[in-house]
């Protein structure tokens, strides 16, 4: 398995969060995109974006071990970290949709990571293949869910992945400023933009 998980032309991305949407449940949608919800917690003078997918190998060994440093970021400050699920998959819409789902329902960034977690680990054994499945297994973890109209998520995602030229997983983008843009695809090269990051950031 390369350490990079590709999906060709970026239009085929695309064309899947456009399933994403059709995949919702009708309810109410967001109003304007900006104000859908997405993972983005912390704040500070540097920004992390994280680009991968539930069903991409890389991806779940990276993602695996990254929830704590994630946590001890945003408690520690600097870095605001956001997180877009790119659709390389068949499954991986379906799963991206009740992150979304989990994270419209969270009270805060720990519940929703718990979420990611749970549906990284479902999709590394297929443990989870229709919504039936996800709605299960996330209720019996006491992770509460609430379903909306995610278009307006999903066209925050499409805005990102767009801006960034993201092609691959795991991709995450270090943004220290207007002029200073990091992008790093693959397992080792993202544990060197990590490092960067942490070396840049004040001493806790």
């Amino acid at each position: 398995m390369k350490s990079i998980c590709r999906s060709g032309l970026i239009d085929a991305c695309l064309n899947a969060l456009c399933l994403l949407a059709i995949l919702a449940v009708s309810v109410p949608s967001v109003s304007a995109a900006e104000d859908a919800p997405i993972f983005s917690h912390g704040e500070g003078p540097y920004e992390l974006i994280i680009f991968t997918d539930y069903f991409c190998q890389p991806c779940q060994k990276v993602e695996g071990g990254l929830t704590q440093t994630l946590e001890d970021l945003i408690e520690r400050g600097g870095v605001k970290i956001t997180i877009v699920d790119l659709p390389l998959y068949k499954l991986t819409p379906l799963y991206a949709r009740y992150f979304l789902y989990a994270l419209n329902a969270s009270s805060g960034y720990k519940d929703a990571l718990r979420a990611r977690q749970l549906l990284f680990k479902k999709a590394s054994s297929l443990g989870a293949v229709t919504a039936e499945h996800l709605e299960r297994d996330l209720k019996s973890e006491g992770i509460a869910i609430k379903a909306y109209d995610t278009k307006a998520s999903l066209a925050r995602y499409t805005e990102l992945i767009r801006k960034y030229g993201v092609r691959s997983t795991p991709t995450f983008v270090f943004v220290y400023s207007p002029a200073d843009v990091r992008k790093y695809s693959g397992s080792e090269p993202v544990k060197k933009g990590m490092a960067e990051l942490k070396q840049a950031l004040p001493s806790p």
